[in-house]
């Protein structure tokens, strides 16, 4: 079956804001005089209450720090980090194919609407996408395959029509439970990271043309929802 749709994820897939988050959560640990472990920072990527940089902080130190001045300036830190990064490497290779292809391109994020439409509006493509479904939108975020299933029906798509691009573990989860294949693109810090089975893993969206993955992900099996 040929692909119609791509459904992409946002943090850490087109803008790596993921990145930017842990130099402003390992800037607050510093300042409180702990160090933040990537592998303990990495828990929370691609869903929501996988780690909460202030309850951890707080368990470390035995006491509660002043939560409302530290997230105020933590988003600050993190809008001004993400405001200087460019998309990552391939996405708009893939938007431009995907238009010449007439293949439907979508968003699903576990992250919330405001956010999400900010940065795709930012950086100009919030245009190119059929339906962008977030956290707002369900009652479930990945590993969930929610996410992935409404955006399907949003446009009357088959899963197995679908490929999506991740690049958190719990994202490769949710597409492999919604029975969609995945292209997997771990954000550097994820590089050497677990990932559940993928028709594909790259180190970013550019390592292949286009048309050559999209041959490759066709010849790769569907996965089968466990």
């Amino acid at each position: 079956m040929s692909i119609r749709t791509f459904i992409f994820d946002f943090d850490g897939t087109i803008l790596d804001t993921e990145s930017q988050d842990f130099v402003v959560v390992d800037e607050m640990w510093k300042a409180h005089d702990v160090a933040l472990e990537l592998t303990e920072w990495r828990k929370g990527l691609g869903t929501i209450g996988g780690f909460n940089p202030f309850d951890a902080l707080e368990a470390r130190l035995g006491r509660p720090i002043d939560r409302t001045h530290w997230k105020a300036h933590n988003h600050a830190r993190l809008l001004e980090h993400c405001s200087a990064q460019s998309l990552r490497p391939g996405v708009l290779d893939l938007l431009a194919y995907a238009q010449d292809q007439g293949i439907t391109l979508t968003v699903g994020s576990s992250g919330n609407r405001e956010w999400v439409h900010r940065w795709l509006t930012e950086h100009g493509i919030i245009q190119h996408f059929a339906t962008i479904v977030t956290s707002n939108d369900v009652s479930q975020v990945k590993p969930s395959p929610e996410i992935f299933l409404t955006v399907a029906a949003n446009i009357k798509a088959r899963p197995a029509e679908c490929l999506v691009f991740e690049d958190s573990a719990h994202g490769v989860t949710a597409a492999n439970q919604a029975g969609m294949r995945c292209v997997a693109v771990p954000i550097p810090a994820l590089v050497d990271a677990w990932m559940p089975p993928v028709a594909l893993r790259l180190r970013t969206l550019a390592d292949v043309t286009p048309a050559e993955l999209v041959e490759r992900i066709v010849a790769a099996p569907l996965p089968i929802p466990s």
